[in-house]
């Protein structure tokens, strides 16, 4: 059976990891995370996992195409509890995921983020993906969703290439749908505003 490569970036504690465990029979699963408990505690979990340490120096000669790149990029630039200084704030790694993303090709991508990233950084986000040519889907989950006791929205960011990694021409899945990224983008304002 051929193992399902599981990029992690962001670690933590890996929740993704353990998803992606529930959901798939073999996966090699491939860390990237810069705090030193959290790489301990994924070395107890996984131990013959690689864990690669800042996201801003990971070279990915080594890594190569992957199946799944997943990630909750920093929300510090984007949350209430914080300044809210997005692109200005240097905790805004999404450039950095983004880089990985171009370079490892991905053929499913997972993201998740604060709500406040709807306003924020979003359409970035929506617009970097799609020039790769990725059909995104942004979906907020309360996580009264799944039976917490605070509302505490996410959104999660799922994003799908069928291609085999080169752009064709130039032209991009939303530019298939027309206004398919912009009406998207909207489609989650919408949504979000009416869980306010």
């Amino acid at each position: 059976m051929k193992k399902m490569k599981h990029l992690d970036l962001f670690s933590g504690i890996g929740g993704f990891s353990l998803a992606a465990d529930w959901t798939w029979e073999n996966v090699e699963h491939i860390f990237v995370e810069i705090d030193p408990f959290c790489q301990q505690v994924l070395k107890k979990h996984w131990p013959h996992s690689i864990i690669y340490g800042d996201i801003k120096t990971l070279k990915t000669d080594d890594i190569g195409r992957v199946d799944l790149l997943s990630g909750g990029f920093p929300c510090q630039p984007f949350s209430v509890a914080g300044k809210r200084r997005a692109q200005e704030d240097n905790r805004f790694l999404w450039p950095a995921m983004f880089r990985v993303i171009k370079e490892t090709k991905p053929t499913w991508i997972v993201g998740e983020n604060v709500a406040g990233i709807i306003e924020l950084a979003l359409e970035q986000v929506c617009a970097d993906l799609e020039s790769e040519g990725y059909e995104v889907w942004p979906i907020v989950i309360p996580a009264c969703a799944v039976n917490a006791p605070h509302r505490r929205d996410r959104v999660w960011i799922v994003a799908h290439t069928k291609s085999t990694g080169a752009r064709s021409e130039g032209r991009t899945v939303a530019d298939e749908g027309g206004r398919a990224g912009e009406d998207r983008r909207e489609g989650i304002r919408q949504a979000y505003g009416a869980f306010s």
